[in-house]
This record gives structure tokens, C-alpha cells and sequence, in this order.
């Protein structure tokens, strides 16, 4: 829910047991995986799977987050606020993100007709979700837009979130963005500067939850600068 004091945290994962020990509600998706990855065709179909999921399962608002994301302590608040008119995604990527699916229809379940609409269409970054229970029916198109286009996983490896922030085009919904108090750091670079950083901030112990005590700033020049000289130093042994 929205109640920070009383919000959970639940992690979808194949492998419980390493979370044995975290204050954590933990679901073991392992035996669904080949349903929710479209037969292991697309592994990212599983994250609008598990928000689907959660929303049944609590029937309440639902945020979802990407490992690979840092949140500030406004994060909730900002959350709460925005959730509260919108679908919470964390920013715009683009419009006409795919040109190759002009001419592209299908049905929804529950839309109806879909049709790619080139200009129109956008693609929202989806390393976080936030959704009430009323949008139940707009993940199952969700789910339904990607099966149709599965067979293209391969050269649309962002389907998950155009799939999203295509239905909720089609269906009206206002989107809402996080940038300040969300970040969600995907990029190659960034990716490879933030496990550095983290490896250092944090205790080796898997166990120990202890946040950081300093902020990681993503500087761009010291990512540029970590990331042209740590492989240097790997090679020297550094």
C-alpha cells in the first residue's frame, strides 16, 4: 500500500532461500517461469506478470522496481502523491520507438483494437511501476500486446515497457514520471560504474542491510573516467 509505515516489500524470485534472512515477503515464481517468460521467449514479460500478480494477490496500490535502481528517502512520498491520478513509470524514453511496426494491429481483451500509431506512439522505462488495483485489466493487455508481438522479442528487447506504455496510450491512462527521488541506472557504463561503487559501500555480508552512509553521485565525467580506466587496472591486477 500507499502507508509508508505499513508499506512490504515482496520479492519475486527463482531463488528464496538466498532471502531467507531478509525482513522481506518472498515469492518463489520458480515453477512459472516458462509461463511467464512466454516459454522462455522473453524473460522481461515476467515483470508486468509479477506486478499482475502482486495487484491480485494484495489488492492495493503496487510499486515495482528493478534491481538495478537506487531510491532517495522522498521517494515515497513523491510515489504516494503521483500514484494517486497517474500510472507511475520512471521517465519517457521516446516517441515512435519501434518504426519497424508501422502498420502492426492486434486485438486486447480488454481495449479492443490496437494499431501502432508511429508518432503517437511511446515507450516509458519501466525499471519502476506504480499501479492500483483498478489497472488489473490494463496489465493483462499488457501481457496479451507482448504475446502478440513475442515472436519479435529479439528486436524489440524493450517490449515490456512499450507494451505498457502502449496500453495505456490506447487507454488513456496518465502516466506519471520519478527522476529526482528514482534512479535507475540500466545503462552499460552506468551499470559497470554503480556495481564499483556499491562493492565498495556496502557490506560484503549478503545479510547486512545496513544502507550506505554517503550518496553515490553519477557524475558523468567520473563514470566516463571509471570506466575507461578500470579495465586498465584489471589487466595490471590493480
Amino acid at each position: 500500500g500507499l502507508d509508508r509505515a505499513g508499506a512490504r516489500v515482496v520479492v519475486h524470485t527463482e531463488m528464496p532461500e538466498i532471502y531467507a534472512r531478509w525482513p522481506v515477503m518472498v515469492r518463489d515464481i520458480s515453477g512459472r517461469l516458462p509461463e511467464m517468460s512466454g516459454g522462455g521467449v522473453y524473460w522481461h514479460r515476467v515483470k508486468p506478470a509479477v506486478v499482475l500478480d502482486a495487484l491480485r494477490e494484495f489488492d492495493e496500490p503496487v510499486c515495482f522496481l528493478d534491481s538495478d535502481s537506487i531510491i532517495a528517502p522522498e521517494f515515497h512520498a513523491e510515489l504516494a502523491e503521483k500514484m494517486a491520478g497517474a500510472v507511475v513509470m520512471n521517465g519517457l524514453e521516446k516517441h515512435d520507438p519501434w518504426p519497424g511496426l508501422a502498420g502492426f494491429a492486434t486485438a486486447l481483451p480488454h481495449l479492443g483494437r490496437y494499431a501502432y500509431a508511429g508518432a503517437q506512439s511511446v515507450m516509458h522505462n519501466s525499471g519502476l511501476i506504480g499501479v492500483r488495483p483498478e489497472h488489473a485489466p490494463l496489465l493483462e493487455d499488457t501481457l496479451a500486446l507482448i504475446d502478440a508481438l513475442i515472436g519479435r522479442a529479439k528486436k524489440i528487447p524493450t517490449l515490456e515497457q512499450f507494451a505498457l506504455s502502449e496500453v495505456l496510450r490506447l487507454s488513456r491512462t496518465p502516466v506519471a514520471h520519478i527522476r529526482e527521488s528514482f534512479f535507475h541506472y540500466w545503462q552499460g557504463r552506468k551499470r559497470i560504474y554503480m556495481a564499483g561503487q556499491i562493492a565498495k559501500k556496502l557490506s560484503p555480508d549478503w545479510n547486512d542491510l545496513t544502507p550506505p552512509r554517503e550518496k553515490v553521485e553519477m557524475n558523468y565525467w567520473k563514470i566516463r573516467s571509471y570506466n575507461y580506466y578500470h579495465p586498465i587496472g584489471r589487466l595490471f591486477g590493480r
